[in-house]
């Protein structure tokens, strides 16, 4: 009996554990933008510096001057992006971007 008990603390504690360091990651993290080959290849890109953020949205100013809004929703794999952050944006002919990656300088 004794040994049983001991045995079931011990579960419970390994088990509380290992679920603490698989929510250790916020939602920004999961959600980092490392865009797959398939995007590369098979989507357009939208490249340039973040002008305004929207709940459903990205508005990025492209290096030749033109604003484009990217739509963004749940399934958007997003790098943790500010205003003036430098982007690229892979969008599909619909106009959602499946992931946007901020550009290091």
């Amino acid at each position: 009996m004794r040994i049983q008990t001991i045995l079931m603390l011990t579960t419970v504690v390994l088990l509380n554990l290992t679920m603490v360091a698989a929510c250790t990651k916020n939602a920004s993290e999961r959600r980092a933008a490392s865009p797959t080959m398939s995007e590369r290849i098979s989507k357009e890109y939208v490249s340039g510096r973040v002008n305004d953020i929207g709940t459903k949205y990205v508005s990025i100013k492209e290096n030749n001057g033109e604003s484009r809004r990217v739509r963004v929703d749940d399934n958007t794999k997003m790098d943790l992006v500010a205003i003036g952050d430098n982007v690229n944006a892979y969008v599909s002919e619909e106009g959602y971007a499946s992931t946007i990656q901020r550009v290091v300088d």
